[in-house]
């Protein structure tokens, strides 16, 4: 790429970043001025607000002021020249004032409203019944376990529950070496509950109706108590078991009134979504849009890391604020604040041509 090209290219992209934002008018005094050049007050006090708190203070006195003027003026000198030598025609140029100009529809046609104005509260309270387990949920605690399986009576069963104090007696020994791995060693070891040995006894997170349909009454109570790091001897239908509290999640009670602004928010985001998709259709059913297969079929895609330029890269299909969306020249989100500029580069910062070496 050539080094007026890649300043160019440069003036473009901050041409881009500085469309997607709020353009200042030029109005106010004159803080510089010169053949087809002008840069006003307001236009000056809008890109400093662009940047960041932090960067701001640096611009309060005259001298600094100037530092970020020059900036300015720079770069409307740039975009001068490259206009001079017809480069607003170029095709880059052209398609990214068109990317542009989209993103400005969307914006204009799906302005930013009031979620909880617009979606009437019984939608959102629909919603918010339809979805309760999101909103209610109980408290869980998560155990790992290490099963000795018994029968329910019996002189085995007594056996059995000498050898699980024994088993508990070396789950503590092991602890004291490695705290974080002992127990899932020993699980991995001797455990006979096949369902949470290959995982060193972990039984997950469950709510103390989960432990109890599946590992009983007795088993449920006394092992949803635990405290984090305790461990018991437990019982239950399948035998004994070797407990060990690893965590716990409290309980989630959240009302309507605490959730309807959230609920309605995403209700605004699928509707805007649903519209904007509905826009377009009628759109395209307006153009009398054809697609030729057959040529289509005909193009050929460059494979991964083919070399050359990159493209310019493709933006997401939906207005902002909407989810989805794939890859391909579709609807800009809006772009991001600008960058605070680096020490010694106040304002909007123009790459500058890399400076050649010396002649020797």
């Amino acid at each position: 790429m050539s080094m007026l090209r890649a300043t160019a290219l440069s003036v473009l992209s901050l041409a881009l970043a500085a469309a997607c934002s709020p353009q200042p008018k030029k109005s106010g005094p004159a803080v510089a001025k010169g053949d087809g050049i002008l840069v006003t007050a307001d236009e000056f006090k809008a890109r400093l607000d662009e940047q960041s708190p932090f960067i701001r203070q640096r611009y309060t006195t005259l001298e600094r002021k100037k530092e970020f003027l020059d900036n300015l003026v720079r770069f409307e000198v740039l975009a001068k020249a490259a206009q001079k030598q017809g480069l607003d025609k170029d095709p880059d140029v052209l398609m990214t004032v068109k990317k542009v100009m989209v993103q400005k529809l969307v914006q204009k046609t799906f302005t930013e409203g009031d979620p909880v104005k617009e979606i009437p509260e019984a939608d959102a309270r629909k919603y918010y019944d339809d979805h309760k387990e999101e909103y209610l949920k109980p408290e869980k605690v998560r155990l790992s376990a290490i099963l000795v399986a018994a029968p329910a009576t019996g002189p085995e069963r007594a056996k059995k529950s000498a050898q699980v104090k024994k088993l508990l007696a070396r789950v503590k020994a092991e602890e004291k070496k490695n705290l974080l791995t002992a127990f899932a060693t020993v699980a991995r070891e001797v455990s006979e509950d096949a369902a949470t040995k290959t995982a060193g006894g972990d039984v997950g997170m469950k709510g103390k109706d989960e432990l109890e349909k599946a590992y009983g009454k007795e088993f449920a109570g006394p092992a949803f108590a635990l405290e984090q790091g305790a461990l018991a001897v437990l019982e239950g239908p399948q035998g004994f078991w070797v407990v060990k509290a690893t965590g716990r999640q409290p309980a989630v009670d959240r009302s309507f009134d605490q959730v309807r602004g959230q609920i309605a928010n995403r209700l605004y985001r699928e509707k805007r979504t649903k519209d904007f998709d509905e826009y377009v259709k009628r759109l395209r059913e307006e153009a009398h849009v054809t697609v030729y297969d057959a040529e289509l079929e005909k193009v050929a895609v460059a494979p991964a890391n083919a070399g050359g330029a990159e493209a310019m890269p493709g933006m997401p299909r939906m207005p902002p604020g909407m989810r989805g969306g794939g890859p391909g020249p579709g609807i800009a989100a809006p772009a991001p604040p600008a960058a605070p500029p680096a020490a010694g580069a106040p304002g909007p910062s123009v790459t500058r041509p890399a400076t050649p070496p010396a002649q020797k």
